[in-house]
């Protein structure tokens, strides 16, 4: 029997509470250190809990002689944030900043142009509010990067990175030579699936694509199962993989609620961070650096109120220009297009399947169910104007509308993409208030060939539900959460569509992007340090040169991996040797696994 809201929550967080303690237990967090207990200076300063921090993070405390401070502007996950099924209600939460777009011309135009956009404030950043799909990009993606100058991030030198984050726990995938199976981040299918995800497939297969792995190397036209950030029944963010198993190390201090306002710069030198804790301001020092890691809307935010930025945008705002850099100007991101259909089958996930008792006792007692997945089932890239060039277009299907406090329909909802968009888009400062918000302009479809990929990109997801796999569920266009496109058909339909339900997929990069030593667009070198500066870098999804043909998290944690590397060679750190050995909710103990160097056993 399908529950009521209030049912259904206080229920849902008793039977977590006493069955699954562990989702919930504060003291297996790190702790939010106490100010008096801080000390008095760190060898790295981080900015930002999220999606990289966390990993630089922990890699750079391996060395025990560096201490390391992480600064997070929000507060811990929790069993709502862990739960898959619970996704969008992470959204416009005290665990999201709660963005919004500048009036867009040409997308979200049923809210009046204004795109809600979705960012983390929470430990673990938008890993702990995102869909959770573990998607890489295309191998020429980073060959591109390549060709610009980036000569150390072609698809060879990220690869191995790919490869040390990850846990994979499929055998069909662990098996293969491009996946990993040894590192802290877990990845796997869900473990609860409906039916309907070989018929996604088979209609893909029918249509001409390929099944195979997306994060394999590729040419294009390829569809398979989605890849999922998860452990068990649950959520796998950055801070569950990367700091929860070392929140007793003693060289690692974060603190949480708390707000960098600036970095503290003298002589073209990060000295440390002005920040905003409980009502009021401090200073740390940095002695070795400066890592700004909030995120590609919010690092530049901290950069411009620093004084790096451009300096006719400085200026306007009365901030002293410390380095006139092209700062949040290089923004791209994917738009999204989502259309939701009616099927005629049972195999969707309704609220009267999710919204039980029995829903809530299968996850928080035996960790399955249908809470234990976003409903995301199958995924598909492919070019829809050129079939055998690179793809530009991403399909997923989802067996679930997800938000939606009650649905009894039969319904699914799928999603189009752009995975290759040409327009560019910026992030600017509001004021020199370092609590308001940033002017987010992704600046969509400015290039007319971004709207013309999503048109044909809807117009091939038609023909997939014309197909023998889709077609016994007689699917057709849902149109009660899309009314302004009730009554359109076919191309008026598409373009109506793409003109009032656009949205961002939120994968923002770029803004502090990284390039060639003669790159004028370029805020930061290829080692990733603030161009003129010293002392001070960016790992985060903002110093990506151009957006990956990939939901961005994956790349994000990849080069967050290779920027430690990058850090603890530059200051002449070398590990002997590594075991990484790592404890899963979803096994029983952790078992040794091999070490980098054979003379080393894992104990």
């Amino acid at each position: 029997m399908e529950l009521s809201t209030f049912q259904f929550w206080t229920t849902f967080f008793a039977a977590v509470s006493y069955f699954y303690p562990e989702s919930v237990d504060p003291s297996l967090k790190p702790a939010d250190v106490p100010q008096e207990e801080l000390l008095d200076e760190y060898s790295f300063i981080i900015v930002g809990a999220g999606a990289a921090g966390c990993v630089v993070a922990n890699r750079l405390t391996e060395n025990p002689k560096w201490t390391v401070l992480l600064i997070e502007a929000g507060g811990d996950e929790n069993a709502v944030s862990d739960t898959p099924m619970f996704e969008m209600f992470n959204h416009n939460s005290p665990r999201d900043w709660n963005y919004t777009t500048v009036q867009q011309k040409k997308a979200c135009l049923s809210k009046n142009g204004i795109c809600v956009y979705p960012r983390g404030r929470v430990m673990g950043g938008s890993s702990t509010i995102n869909g959770m799909m573990y998607v890489r990009g295309h191998k020429e993606d980073f060959e591109e990067w390549k060709k610009m100058g980036l000569t150390n991030w072609g698809y060879l030198d990220v690869l191995p990175y790919f490869i040390k984050a990850e846990n994979n726990t499929e055998p069909d995938l662990a098996s293969s030579k491009y996946h990993g199976t040894t590192g802290p981040f877990n990845i796997q299918y869900p473990e609860y699936i409906t039916p309907l995800r070989d018929d996604y497939v088979q209609a893909g297969i029918e249509i001409g694509w390929k099944k195979m792995d997306f994060n394999e190397p590729y040419k294009t036209g390829v569809i398979d199962y989605v890849q999922y950030a998860m452990n068990g029944p649950s959520r796998e963010s950055t801070s569950k993989a990367y700091l929860d198993p070392i929140r007793e190390r003693p060289n690692l201090h974060v603190i949480k609620n708390t707000m960098v306002t600036k970095v503290i710069l003298e002589d073209l030198i990060a000295k440390g961070v002005e920040y905003y804790r409980n009502g009021h301001i401090y200073q740390m020092i940095a002695k070795k650096e400066v890592i700004l890691s909030a995120g590609a809307i919010d690092t530049p935010k901290i950069l411009m109120l620093s004084g790096i930025g451009t300096k006719e945008e400085l200026e306007k705002l009365n901030i002293k220009v410390v380095k006139d850099l092209p700062v949040g100007k290089g923004m791209t991101d994917h738009p999204l297009i989502p259309i939701i259909f009616k099927l005629n089958t049972t195999d969707t996930i309704t609220t009267d399947i999710w919204k039980t008792n029995a829903s809530i006792f299968e996850y928080a007692k035996e960790r399955k169910g249908p809470l234990s997945t976003t409903g995301g089932e199958a995924m598909s890239f492919f070019n829809p104007i050129k079939k055998e060039e690179l793809p530009t277009v991403q399909i997923m299907w989802h067996s679930v509308i997800q938000g939606i406090e009650t649905q009894r329909e039969n319904l699914i909802r799928v999603v189009i993409a752009n995975v290759h968009p040409k327009s560019v888009g910026s992030v600017s400062l509001k004021s020199d208030d370092f609590k308001d918000s940033p002017l987010i302009d992704p600046n969509y479809f400015d290039e007319e060939i971004d709207y013309l990929m999503l048109e044909k990109g809807i117009e091939v997801l038609f023909e997939t539900m014309e197909t023998p796999a889709m077609k016994k569920h007689s699917p057709e266009i849902h149109h009660d959460k899309q009314p302004a496109c009730k009554g359109k058909v076919g191309k008026d339909f598409i373009r109506c569509t793409i003109d009032q339900y656009s949205q961002t997929v939120y994968h923002p990069v770029g803004t502090t992007r990284m390039g060639a030593e003669d790159d004028e667009g370029a805020v930061l070198y290829q080692d990733l340090f603030v161009r003129g500066m010293k002392k001070l870098r960016v790992v985060d999804a903002g110093a990506m040169p151009m957006v990956p043909r990939a939901n961005t998290l994956a790349p994000t944690i990849m080069l967050a991996e290779k920027a430690a590397d990058i850090i603890k060679k530059h200051h002449g750190f070398r590990r002997k040797h590594q075991c990484n050995c790592r404890k899963s909710r979803r096994t029983k103990p952790c078992k040794a696994t091999k070490p980098v160097h054979r003379k080393y056993t894992c104990k």
